[in-house]
């Protein structure tokens, strides 16, 4: 009876099955990122004569593994990291990896100042693309690892202080990118973002060859051949744009092969001229104003424990399309309860119709490609909990038939209760944001049940929901903590209480100044048919 709460305390203290998984999965991340930066490396730099130097990069890259796996683990979140993302990454990596060395490859073949390198390195593709298509954390995990990384690739002509630029640069740009990239509203935002990191990349260069007494050099690239100011911040600009317009293009092909979507695109799922919201909204209105009350607490709430609101709100507004295929079967679209149609079924056969929203919404997200994640909340919202009216209705005919083959009115014994038909097939909730889902769908229906609820009602009603799933074990796989839960309480009691209000009682008009009112209409008419006859 205990284990879900186990669990939940575990999730928020020691070591979880959560966060063991977690670990692993960093530690194959930084395994697969270590050897393929080794093995580039190896093939760029593999001088029989400079053995030392290549052991001194492989220590190198050996070091930064284990500084970045500390990292990780010191600063996991919620949201793991599965194979996919993690592919992601480190695909991301070895691609500015590689741009990065045929930068310095192609400016060693050009009389150039070594400085002038620094404003044409790739420092926003990795943390761009990671940023936006998992998180702003992990993208400034990856622009740590590249700027790491990236430091084994300069020649040994490269100074030291000059690496240590470098390093400086590469992590203000990709931390930045990071920062601007995590929340996308628009795709051209990604155009702006280039244009903002080369303005910084070319600032700070600038700045730390005068801190080396060498900003006169900022400009020259050889005896013959000067660059301008204006031509030299245009390289910063123009390098860092064209990233942009790079990752702006190869954005839909990543979502389509990593199954992963940026913050644009839940944007764009969330707008109501999407197909399936707007049949929802004519097929089914009574549904529609329900999945806009749970996208309104599932928003609330997740802002409340630092989740993903966007994607929490748009899961939220998607979580009953199955109740497209038969709306008429589900109260909130029938406006007399006295003429449900479920009068005419069987107990067994309405609970067929309610639990098989579930699957006809997974369907219809499949049909319409929706989010993995979206697709998720529908099939997790509600778990493996039972249609308990229907439920309780076959146990209470059972019950009167058994009674009466028992006293001898019937000759057939009747069979007892199968409660597989009432059981929804699940999963639990394996994510916060379809566990936020979850809780809001079960308090908003059960809180809408309240006649003239008081703020009291609403939230022992809460309490009530939350103690049940927990000891069901309903959120034993969402990674909700017991602080996150009192979080989402208390942000559902506030939602519902001002979704809930009471407004003032105007007073009827006493019957002199509803009289007085006519006669002051009817004296404006027959002035205005005056001026009309004149």
């Amino acid at each position: 009876m205990l284990h879900p709460i186990k669990t939940l305390i575990r999730s928020n203290g020691e070591d979880s099955p959560e966060a063991k998984a977690e670990r692993r999965t960093a530690k194959q991340l930084l395994m697969l990122t270590a050897g393929g930066v080794a093995a580039l490396c190896a093939l760029v730099y593999s001088i029989p004569e400079k053995t030392l130097l290549g052991v001194y990069r492989m220590v190198w890259v050996i070091l930064c593994s284990f500084a970045l796996y500390a990292f990780f683990i010191c600063a996991r979140r919620h949201e793991r990291l599965n194979f996919r993302t993690a592919l992601l990454c480190v695909l991301a990596i070895l691609a500015q990896l590689f741009l990065t060395h045929l930068t310095i490859g192609m400016w060693h073949k050009f009389p150039a100042a070594p400085e002038q390198v620094l404003l044409a390195l790739p420092y926003c593709l990795a943390p761009a693309i990671t940023a936006s298509l998992i998180n702003r954390s992990v993208g400034v995990f990856v622009a740590l690892s590249c700027t790491l990384y990236g430091a084994v690739l300069f020649p040994v002509s490269f100074s030291l202080p000059f690496v240590a630029d470098y390093i400086v640069v590469s992590m203000l740009a990709g931390v930045l990118t990071a920062g601007i990239c995590g929340q996308l509203q628009k795709r051209q935002q990604l155009l702006y973002a280039g244009f903002k990191i080369g303005t910084v990349v070319f600032i700070s260069v600038v700045l730390l060859l005068f801190l080396h007494s060498q900003g006169a050099e900022i400009g020259v690239m050889n005896k013959d051949i000067s660059f301008s100011w204006i031509v030299t911040a245009l390289l910063a600009i123009g390098v860092n744009f064209l990233l942009g317009v790079i990752v702006n293009g190869v954005m839909p092909m990543l979502e389509s092969v990593f199954r992963v979507s940026t913050h644009i695109t839940w944007l764009e799922w969330a707008d109501m001229n999407h197909p399936l919201l707007k049949k929802l909204q004519m097929t089914a209105p009574g549904t529609f104003h329900h999945c806009l009350c749970v996208q309104r607490l599932a928003e609330s709430a997740a802002e409340a424990i630092g989740a993903d609101v966007t994607r929490a709100g748009v899961c939220g507004l998607y979580h009953d399309i199955g109740k497209l295929s038969n709306p008429q079967y589900f109260s909130e679209n029938i406006a007399d309860q006295t003429l449900t149609p479920h009068g005419e079924l069987t107990p067994e056969g309405s609970a067929r119709i309610i639990t098989g929203h579930v699957t006809d919404g997974v369907e219809l997200a499949l049909q319409f490609k929706l989010n993995p994640q979206i697709i998720d909340a529908i099939r997790e919202h509600h778990g493996v909990t039972t249609a308990y009216f229907f439920l309780r209705k076959a146990q209470d005919t059972y019950d009167e038939e058994k009674k009466r083959f028992d006293e001898g009115l019937t000759d057939t014994c009747p069979d007892e209760v199968d409660k597989s038909v009432f059981t929804y097939m699940g999963p639990v909730p394996r994510s916060r944001e379809s566990g936020i889902v979850s809780m809001a769908d079960a308090v908003e229906s059960a809180t809408r049940s309240l006649q003239h609820p008081t703020e009291e009602d609403i939230r022992n009603m809460i309490d009530a929901i939350f103690k049940g799933r927990i000891l069901d074990g309903h959120l034993q796989d969402s990674g909700l903590t017991l602080g996150d839960i009192i979080k989402m309480k208390e942000s559902f009691f506030n939602t519902l209480r001002t979704m809930n209000h009471n407004r003032i009682a105007y007073p009827k008009p006493k019957a002199q100044d509803a009289t007085e009112l006519v006669v002051q209409k009817r004296s404006a008419a027959d002035s205005v048919e005056k001026k009309e006859n004149a």
